[in-house]
């Protein structure tokens, strides 16, 4: 047990000073809730089996459906690895522009409780020894990454769905992507032949990005595009 939670104990003393933000969470008060978006993509899954991490990174986590995915992946190869799940857990701005999205902010006295349903979800899947939440927005949480040293072998970036926040997500995260890494992009969604499609900035931002970086593959399906960054 020791040497499987080993990378865990690491990131905790470095980011934490040695507390464990998922001790003793009373998950039993909050109902599970694992709703999400394309939250069981098999990009996450086959980015653990061909990389086999240590670290993995999230950048925009939700309730923690594909975080899920992919701890539960560490955990069925039995890896020395953590999830390090990245998120203010105060939404974006659609999830303010759309009235649909108000009950699963689940607003009390104006402020959201993302963060309780995300930890419940954590715990409750079995998947808290292989999670880390950072609750810090993308690039604040880009610096403190990089001041530490600590670099992803596999990146899933699912945070703003407009073209400055991802072109700046993209232009962070990236170089934080360890060389033979994998970066997962949400939300990535072929150009219809009519119309502009789903997500469009994301497309763009993606597009625009890697046409100027090098890279060893770049396919897409279903929503997300899976690209691999040169050993």
């Amino acid at each position: 047990r020791e040497k499987i939670l080993s990378t865990r104990h690491r990131i905790l003393d470095t980011l934490f000073f040695g507390r464990d933000p998922l001790k003793d969470f009373p998950a039993e008060r909050f109902a599970s809730d694992l709703q999400g978006w394309h939250s069981n993509h098999p990009y996450l899954t086959r980015a653990i089996e061909e990389v086999r991490p240590t670290i993995v990174v999230e950048v925009g986590v939700w309730k923690g459906a594909s975080v899920v995915t992919m701890a539960k992946a560490l955990q069925r190869l039995k890896l020395d690895a953590v999830v390090i799940a990245i998120d203010t857990w105060l939404g974006s701005s659609e999830h303010y522009l759309w009235e649909k999205f108000i009950p699963d902010m689940d607003f009390q006295f104006g402020y959201p409780r993302l963060y309780h349903k995300f930890a419940s979800n954590i715990c409750k899947e079995g998947v808290a020894d292989y999670v880390v939440p950072l609750p810090l927005d993308s690039i604040n949480a880009f610096q403190l990454l990089k001041e530490k040293g600590i670099r992803a072998d596999v990146l899933h970036i699912d945070a703003g769905h407009d073209y400055l926040s991802v072109m700046a997500d993209l232009k962070a995260w990236w170089p934080q992507l360890k060389p033979g890494g994998v970066l997962i992009g949400d939300d990535y969604f072929k150009k219809p032949l009519i119309g502009q499609g789903k997500w469009p900035e994301v497309r763009q931002a993606f597009d625009e990005f890697f046409a100027s970086t090098p890279h060893t593959k770049f396919e897409s399906s279903d929503g997300k595009c899976y690209v691999g960054k040169p050993a």
